[in-house]
């Protein structure tokens, strides 16, 4: 209340991509250093009393060259060969004065991790009302009817992090194993043309609608009407579509990722497997509705559980004592220059060097097959 917000983000252009922010635009040539001077330059025009940085490792290098009270987010535990979220923060070390998640756990995980003391703080996401507005679970449809299963997956349909490649194998797979399933995917994104394609081409896959993203109110009329959330990322924090679908009354078949989905099922309200492959997907899929009783305790579970954890009242209270703890940050007066500083590092150094001889074999392979 009573305070203005900037909001300054990155981009591979130098016009900016949304309203209302403010780019530090990517100039052709550059180099860390100098990409780091004109951030900082950037940030300090706005006179921040507080920077809060949510996402982004750019965002988070640049809160070691700031003199003022700093903020840093983690929505998930993220590690692979480009990103190590615990990496950064071990490089983070002092430069920030607090550390915000969406969930309890992930809060834990950056104490055990953190060798300077900073303030940690809880940061729960503010769902959309509408999504509180859904039928009780116990008097939804009712797949033990003998009806087909119906499994919803919501997210961007790209191949990184989301795996939304791997879909077209997946319902194959359950479509063989002769129990009926009928698939709802909502969203869109790189390979969503890939897949409507697949889907058009195989009649095993033929049960399976796709809705494109809709809105909050859309999305909340609909979500009540299937029986499991599914997801197969190669990671994720907490996902809002999985709170959504929690409140909607779906139980929940996802990745035992250590970070916020294995936190809220560790409650009940789904299942949780290693998301190795399409057919481990599959087995997880088939296996979670093999007794039908069991997946109707299970969302009634689900939607128990998120209406107590993510009760309008509750996040209210969370959301106006994160804001009153970071009024009282202050600028703990460790703050490096740019031109003594290392650069900042996604990854550990093995993990960069690893990387590189494997793209580097792939090339030369290519290139020997196409001579």
């Amino acid at each position: 209340m009573g305070h203005s917000t900037s909001v300054v983000v990155g981009a591979d252009s130098r016009d900016a991509l949304l309203p209302d922010r403010i780019v530090v635009p990517r100039p052709r040539a550059e180099n860390w250093r100098g990409r780091m001077e004109l951030y900082k330059e950037v940030a300090e025009r706005t006179k921040p009393d507080l920077v809060y940085a949510i996402s982004g490792t750019e965002e988070f290098d640049v809160l070691r060259f700031l003199s003022c009270a700093r903020v840093v987010h983690f929505f998930s535990l993220e590690q692979h060969e480009y990103l190590n979220i615990l990496h950064c923060l071990r490089q983070l070390g002092p430069f920030n004065e607090a550390r915000t998640a969406n969930t309890p756990d992930v809060l834990d995980e950056l104490r055990s991790n953190g060798s300077f003391h900073s303030l940690r703080l809880l940061a729960p996401y503010r769902i959309s009302k509408e999504f509180f507005s859904a039928p009780e679970a116990n008097s939804l449809r009712d797949s033990r009817r003998g009806d087909a299963i119906d499994i919803c997956f919501v997210g961007r349909l790209e191949a990184f992090q989301k795996r939304a490649h791997w879909l077209p194998q997946i319902i194959s797979s359950c479509a063989q194993s002769g129990r009926r399933f009928a698939w709802h995917i909502y969203g869109d994104g790189p390979v969503g043309e890939s897949l409507r394609e697949a889907m058009r081409n195989n009649r095993e896959v033929a049960n399976v609608q796709f809705h494109g993203w809709l809105e909050a109110g859309a999305l909340a009329r609909r979500l009540p009407m299937h029986d499991l959330l599914f997801m197969c990322s190669r990671w994720e924090g907490l996902p809002i579509a999985m709170v959504e679908a929690m409140l909607c009354g779906q139980a929940c078949v996802v990745p035992a990722i250590p970070a916020g989905m294995t936190y809220l099922l560790s409650r009940g309200g789904g299942w949780l497997y290693e998301a190795t492959s399409p057919q481990a997907c599959a087995a997880a899929l088939i296996a979670a509705t093999a007794d039908r009783n069991l997946l109707q305790q299970r969302r009634q579970e689900a939607q128990r559980i998120a209406r107590e954890l993510f009760a309008m009242e509750k996040t209210e209270r969370d959301l106006n004592a994160l804001e009153n703890a970071l009024r009282r940050l202050q600028f703990n007066g460790r703050v490096l220059s740019i031109n003594r500083a290392r650069k900042f590092r996604n990854v550990p150094l093995r993990v960069a060097v690893r990387r590189r001889i494997l793209n580097l074999t792939r090339a030369l392979r290519l290139r020997r097959d196409l001579l």
